[in-house]
């Protein structure tokens, strides 16, 4: 039994009827029919309902009052088909850093040459970054491309060959922590390359756990996920009869229909079972959408437009504060282990090396466990509450 908090009981009643009231200010939003001669399309209508369509390209709008996103129908060919193409939109009076990219793929048209490979890496260099300065080829194509490489040490890949002249280039959520300047990537993508979004993540982490997955149940259960009346899918995945401090996730929507939210315990699932930290995770596709390329530079005002529930998203997100609380908790659980693993080794080393800096001279290797996602940031900057903890003892 999932008890609703009382962050939730307080919120949900003037959730509910701010979002019934604006799905009753009078009909979607529907280009006059009688302007194109054909009976008029309702929104929710399905392709079987929707006339004979004759011009190619031609346009209805199906725009769904507070749903976050606006809808038009297309035809494409002249045999009367015609689908359903949603554009993902703002939320106007949302603060735009209120959530973080954390996931980014787009593709582009590109001729693969040695001269347009070595000004594409130049690009990357310029407006992303010196990381992203060199290539790496790997094994193998990606995602159907035939070709594929590593973007220096970022997490970056590209990739091109056989998908219609076009090439493919991801950045995960590691490779975006090093973005520092989001205008510039828009600049590169939006700008020089003409490049179009097929993934973008929106992630809004509340280190307090408020509202948690438990409230994002209830949101469900209140019908506050409903976008234009319709309700989405869920599933759910961890231990939900019997919390056991390795983290719940609540799932909204289907990746395959373009869509999905994310709500999940991330400090337990990155180890710390007492952890209080929840991130909320939007996640849309470009089958059918078009997601625009202002998500990049206000990813805050799209999350929060995503369902109605999401409008508790305003306050700031701060990279520096995730990847500190992410290394945090990651530095405590790789500690643990490696006392378990090697603690007893350490004792025997003592013994025989004589000093603790001689085991730690034999034991250490250059570089920085995978695990700690330090970005651009220094330990000193990243460990600063750990290194400050140590000074006052």
């Amino acid at each position: 039994m999932i008890n609703k908090s009382k962050y939730t009981q307080e919120i949900i009643d003037s959730l509910i009827s701010d979002h019934k009231q604006i799905s009753n200010e009078g009909k979607p939003n529907v280009v006059d029919p009688a302007l194109h001669g054909v009976p008029e399309v309702e929104a929710g209508s399905t392709t079987s309902d929707i006339p004979r369509l004759v011009i190619r390209g031609e346009r209805y709008k199906l725009n769904k009052p507070n749903s976050g996103e606006s809808q038009h129908l297309q035809a494409i060919g002249f045999n009367g088909k015609a689908k359903t193409i949603t554009t993902s939109l703002p939320k106007e009076d949302v603060e735009p850093q209120a959530a973080l990219t954390d996931y980014l793929n787009t593709t582009f048209q590109f001729s693969a040459t040695p001269e347009s490979i070595i000004e594409l890496v130049g690009y990357f260099k310029l407006f992303l970054g010196e990381a992203f300065a060199s290539l790496a080829e790997r094994k193998g194509g990606l995602h159907g491309y035939k070709v594929s490489f590593t973007v220096g040490d970022t997490g970056a890949m590209l990739a091109y060959g056989g998908q219609r002249g076009t090439a493919f280039f991801s950045m995960p959520g590691s490779t975006c922590a090093l973005i520092k300047d989001w205008e510039s990537c828009y600049h590169l993508f939006h700008d020089i390359l003409n490049a179009k979004i097929t993934r973008w993540d929106g992630a809004v982490d509340v280190f307090d756990g408020i509202p948690s997955v438990n409230d994002a149940v209830n949101f469900y259960r209140s019908d506050l996920f409903n976008a234009g009346g319709n309700r989405p899918s869920c599933s759910v995945h961890g231990n939900w009869i019997e919390p056991d401090g390795a983290g719940r996730t609540f799932y909204v929507g289907k990746r395959k229909n373009g869509k999905l939210l994310r709500v999940y315990e991330k400090g337990k699932q990155l180890g710390d079972p007492q952890s209080k930290w929840v991130r909320w995770e939007l996640e849309l596709h470009n089958r059918d959408r078009i997601i625009p390329w202002d998500v990049i530079l206000e990813p805050g005002k799209f999350v929060a437009a995503a369902y109605p529930c999401m409008s508790w998203v305003n306050d700031i997100q701060e990279r520096i504060k995730t990847i500190k609380n992410t290394n945090k908790i990651s530095y405590e659980h790789l500690t643990h282990y490696a006392q378990q693993a090697y603690g007893a080794l350490i004792n025997v080393m003592l013994e025989v090396e004589g000093s603790p800096e001689k085991v730690i001279e034999r034991l250490k290797k250059p570089g920085i466990p995978s695990r700690l996602e330090l970005a651009d940031e220094s330990i000193e900057t990243v460990f600063a509450d750990n290194l400050a903890q140590k000074q006052n003892q």
